[in-house]
């Protein structure tokens, strides 16, 4: 979502650099009450449009109407709350139908579920195996500096603690 508001300000002010249009653009996060405002070249160019009553006008409305919107917004419900909301809009009358309906979509979500675990599954799979290619490679650099140490320094420091056998056979 950051990405997109960062390119939709990138666009408005290519457009702005374009036209000598007079634009305003009002943003307003669903989970919060901030207020992102964008204003053209030709409002921000005269400090008596910016700090006019039209354009506190137009930020108050804008506001009210984000306020609006968030109340409107429905919560988000639990898997398990919308399956049982969706299980007794399906007619929950007792028989023997809704209660297949209800395992339907208990089975659908439990599919759903495992599919998203060996999504994640996946996903850590491909993390491991870049976390031991990353350990390889640090490995093989290291090597590298001790031996370019050893060719500068000579072979008479160790550089890498090797411990002695306790034992020998």
């Amino acid at each position: 979502m950051q990405h997109q508001a960062e390119l939709l300000h990138w666009q408005f002010q290519a457009l702005d650099r374009q036209t000598d249009a007079t634009m305003v653009l009002l943003a307003s996060p669903s989970h919060s009450t901030k207020l992102h405002l964008l204003r053209s070249r030709s409002i921000r160019r005269q400090p008596i449009l910016s700090s006019s009553a039209s354009m506190n006008e137009i930020r108050t409305s804008f506001s009210r109407l984000a306020s609006q919107r968030r109340k409107t917004r429905p919560e988000k419900a639990s898997l398990v709350d919308r399956l049982v909301v969706a299980s007794s809009a399906s007619g929950n009358d007792g028989s023997d139908g809704s209660s297949q309906s209800v395992e339907e979509n208990l089975r659908r979500a439990l599919d759903a579920a495992l599919g998203s675990l060996g999504a994640l599954g996946e996903v850590y799979e491909q993390r491991e195996v870049r976390v031991l290619e990353e350990l390889q490679r640090s490995r093989e650099d290291r090597e590298r500096v001790e031996l370019l140490l050893r060719q500068v320094l000579g072979d008479k420091t160790p550089l890498s603690y090797q411990p002695l056998p306790l034992f020998s056979a």
